[in-house]
């Protein structure tokens, strides 16, 4: 967009010079005009409204700076900050924050409805800016989705105009005699009457605007005004599950009550439709069809590459044998190079995990979504694991397990005696090979019908993991995603939803400290790993939750006993997620303006001693489990 040059912006820059650089127009409205500017001073894009000299009446004056007073008395991460109001050269002005991304308007205009999941999020955060106002005595009037800004760094929304607001300190009626006040589709019906209005009267029109979000369409829709009041003050509106089948059930059913008509019957303040919009702690989304196909995609090969790896192998092991007992002087180079034949599947095996996680990242899905489709693949693993095993272990498998041992072992030294020449078929006759060979086999199938396990747990899942977790939860793996493309935040479709809170919370933190400046970076050095810490804390206490509504379905364990673990694995689910909140938010205001660390700082001590505290819980867990497991084996 080409610089203005009217008479107004170059009277502004003169009078601003030295302090504001004025670059281009942003857009204009009814109440004035905004220009992008440079803070000289701060290093800093700002963005400035004026009010035109065209409007600039008694009452359009003191309603312009009454919006910059009120607003530079809001503090909030989802309210656009004021820094500094004034007047040059005859124009009034204001300075504000400047949000780099597009109003909730544009976005509906150019790209339609928004996903459920971030119409629930925007609604959820701009609830909390208007609970915030409205407990300091300030209703927006004209909340509606041009007056939304959508941050393009962090997806974060934020309020902005607040030209027609009105508050317990302004004198004067809430509207003016004989003027509409507001944008007549968002309005309430109160508002639209020149009632007296409240905070409900905001959470009407925040309910349009989610009408409007999920649907694309508007709850009354109109060709003229008059009609429009009417249908307003008396029709109720249709309900937007209607006119966006498959809307989820509590997001619909929060905005169909955002647009009561009554008052009385909406939500009362923005902190019970934030509430009313939180995401749901114990289910869990389903991962995109993208994550899924690539956790279920198997190598073609991979079959023949095993028993490559398997046949070298084995005479790697062989040569090992024979060398150690003397037979094979010259062993170690055959042992070497039978062990690098062996090896060498790993290559295209790996070679096959990078490309498929590369095609990953050309659809848009980060590293963050490749490891929480791995940590939820892993849960899910787990989950089956504890159903199956929820049954203690009797004598006869112990036993049985025992005897299978033993036979294997009998026929391994019977094996190495064979290769050392010290038996034979010629001399002991073939019986004694058949005995243990028999024994086995026979003793494995019994063992294998009756689902006897011969590998410990830890060393069973640290093979059940595969190649491909640990290769993308590794440090390797970070570097490599870098090399291939791996966008910082996901533009998949249905990207980062399938995400628990605590990992939503946690990317979304992460990608706020990211954008700090240097200097805030190297004082607040330690949320990275609190973050990760409080992560993986709730992920835990989340797989404990799973894992306890498994074990009750199964019907297997004490409901008193897994009543007491649901709770104590829901309150550390709850203190981690709480922590994790609060160090976003933290994080939010340092991105909205504030210079001051010290309220971070303490958070993430806190936070540490809540990692401490779930620590010693899920310790303590363990030890009960431990003594109960002891117990209920038979002896």
């Amino acid at each position: 967009m080409p610089l203005p040059h009217d008479d107004e912006f170059l009277t502004l820059q003169t009078a601003l010079a030295g302090e504001y650089s004025l670059q281009r127009e942003l857009g204009r409205g009814g109440m004035g005009i905004v220009y992008l500017a440079r803070d000289v001073q701060l290093d800093r894009d700002v963005a400035i409204k004026t009010l035109p000299s065209a409007l600039a009446t008694e009452v359009a004056r003191a309603r312009f700076l009454r919006e910059a007073r009120t607003a530079a008395g809001l503090s909030h991460p989802h309210i656009v900050p004021i820094h500094r109001v004034g007047e040059a050269g005859g124009i009034v002005y204001f300075v504000m924050g400047y949000v780099e991304g597009e109003t909730l308007g544009e976005r509906l205009r150019t790209r339609g409805p928004l996903p459920p999941a971030d119409a629930a999020r925007v609604l959820r955060e701009v609830a909390w800016a208007l609970a915030y106002a409205h407990g300091r005595g300030i209703v927006h009037r004209d909340v509606k989705p041009d007056n939304i800004l959508l941050e393009a760094s962090s997806g974060r929304a934020l309020v902005t105009d607040f030209g027609i607001a009105h508050g317990a300190t302004h004198a004067g009626p809430s509207t003016d005699p004989g003027m509409l006040m507001g944008t007549a589709h968002f309005m309430s019906p109160e508002q639209a009457g020149s009632m007296a209005i409240d905070g409900r009267s905001d959470i009407y029109a925040l309910g349009v605007v989610g009408y409007l979000a999920v649907s694309g369409r508007l709850p009354f829709e109109t060709s003229n005004l008059p009609a429009l009041l009417v249908r307003q003050a008396t029709d109720r509106p249709p309900s937007v599950m209607h006119v966006a089948p498959g809307l989820p059930s509590a997001l619909g059913q929060t905005i169909d009550r955002c647009l009561e008509r009554d008052p009385a019957r909406r939500f009362q303040d923005g902190e019970s439709v934030a509430a009313a919009l939180a995401p749901a702690r114990d289910t869990r989304p389903a991962l995109p069809t993208a994550l899924r196909a690539w956790l279920a995609a198997r190598n073609p090969l991979l079959v023949p590459y095993m028993g490559w790896s398997a046949v070298f192998g084995t005479m790697t092991v062989v040569n090992l044998i024979a060398w150690v007992t003397g037979n094979r002087p010259d062993g170690p180079a055959d042992i070497v190079l039978l062990a690098a034949i062996a090896s060498l599947p790993l290559f295209p095996i790996v070679g096959y995990h990078l490309n498929q996680a590369r095609l990953q990242f050309k659809t848009g899905h980060t590293l963050s979504d490749l490891r929480t489709a791995l940590g939820i693949a892993r849960r899910e693993r787990n989950e089956t694991d504890a159903l199956l095993r929820s049954s203690p272990e009797g004598a006869a498998q112990r036993l049985l397990r025992v005897a299978t041992i033993a036979s294997a072992s009998w026929l391994a030294v019977t094996f190495g005696l064979v290769l050392a020449e010290v038996l034979s078929e010629s001399n002991n006759g073939t019986l004694l090979f058949l005995a243990p060979l028999l024994s086995t086999m026979v003793l494995g199938a019994v063992s294998n019908a009756l689902d006897v396990q011969f590998i410990p747990g830890r060393v069973r899942e640290w093979w059940q993991t595969g190649i491909r977790e640990r290769l993308w939860t590794s440090r390797a793996g970070t570097w490599l995603a870098k090399q291939l493309g791996a966008p910082d935040r996901s533009r998949a479709v249905g990207g980062g939803v399938f995400r628990a809170t605590e990992a939503a919370l946690g990317v979304a933190a992460g990608e706020l400290f990211a954008a700090l400046p240097q200097a805030f970076r190297e004082q607040l050095h330690e949320v990275p790993a609190t973050l990760t810490a409080l992560e993986a804390q709730a992920a835990d206490a989340r797989a404990e939750l799973d894992l306890v509504s498994t074990l009750a379905v199964s019907g297997t364990d004490d409901a008193a006993l897994l009543s007491d673990r649901r709770q104590a694995a829901a309150a550390r689910l709850a203190r981690s997620v709480a922590a994790l909140e609060a160090i976003r938010l933290d994080l939010l205001r340092l991105h909205a303006g504030e210079s001051n660390v010290a309220p971070l700082t303490t958070l993430i001590e806190a936070a540490r001693a809540v990692g401490d505290d779930v620590s010693r819980l899920a310790e303590a867990r363990r030890e009960v489990d431990d003594a109960l497991l002891y117990q209920l084996t038979p002896t």
